[in-house]
């Protein structure tokens, strides 16, 4: 083997031993739909100290996510006021991350560790790896003609809403956050929810609440339908269609009638 093989097999070799032996190894698949909640597990219960204070941390690869000791905590820019470890979970051995408003930035692999030993030489034992995937919202609704149309925003992240007809290609925007749009056909915030009122067969189609990226939060496909009659109605219709077509009857039917049923009283 010459010398150009015996250095790519060595590469190799190593790449091997760094991936195998790295925490990356094994990662533990966590799950959430957008803007819900998402806990990544971890457990120190095997680790801890009894006559110190836990302190761990939470970390991906841009950087830091959480860090607690006791009641002093840390909080990551871009999780501010949404990540937390709970102190009274943390002193059992739970330093499960609870994380807030999930965002598809949140995507990814994410690292705990427990720091331990004094403040000259601390060191960080390796914990566990959690993949976060965040999924968006899908639905199907059925909506009767004349009731109204209920889609949910699930976060405060939702800037848009867009429509797309059965029939047609280009999208209309009918809500935007902040935005005041009084026409027909548009949707009216009510709390965290959007209200489309009176629907109609034009109304049938696609709807998508985006973020400010312009990404999908929740996808719904809307179909409309006539409403079912109740069958007191559907009677009092036909009562009505006979009456009318007894009106209709020419004066001779009617005599004909009026002496076939006499008769038939006549032989009960």
């Amino acid at each position: 083997m010459d010398r150009d093989n015996w250095i790519s097999a060595f590469l190799m070799l190593w790449l091997l031993i760094c991936v195998g032996s790295s925490p990356l190894s094994v990662v533990v698949h966590a799950s959430s739909r957008v803007g819900l909640p998402a806990v990544l597990p971890c457990s120190v219960a095997s680790h801890l100290e009894s006559d110190r204070k836990p302190h761990i941390q939470w970390q991906t690869i841009s950087g830091s996510v959480f860090e607690r000791m006791g009641q002093e905590q840390f909080q990551g820019e871009a999780y501010r006021d949404r990540v937390d470890v709970p102190e009274e979970l943390l002193v059992r051995g739970n330093c499960s991350l609870f994380l807030q408003d999930v965002r598809f930035s949140d995507a990814g692999i994410y690292e705990s560790y427990l720091v331990v030993g004094e403040s000259s030489i601390k060191k960080r034992i390796f914990i566990q790896s959690v993949y976060l995937a965040v999924i968006d919202h899908k639905d199907i609704k059925s909506v009767q003609t004349g009731a109204e149309l209920i889609l949910d925003l699930h976060t405060h992240q939702a800037e848009q809403v867009i429509f797309q007809n059965n029939n047609e290609t280009d999208w209309t925007v009918l809500w935007e956050k902040d935005a005041v749009i009084k026409k027909k056909g548009y949707l009216e915030k009510r709390d965290k929810k959007l209200i489309l009122s009176n629907v109609a067969a034009r109304s049938a189609g696609t709807y998508k609440v985006l973020d400010s990226e312009g990404l999908a939060l929740s996808t719904v496909k809307v179909t409309v339908t006539e409403p079912v009659l109740p069958k007191e109605t559907e009677t009092l219709q036909i009562q009505s269609a006979l009456g009318k077509a007894t009106m209709s009857m020419p004066p001779l039917r009617l005599i004909t009638l009026f002496l076939t049923l006499n008769v038939m009283l006549q032989m009960n």
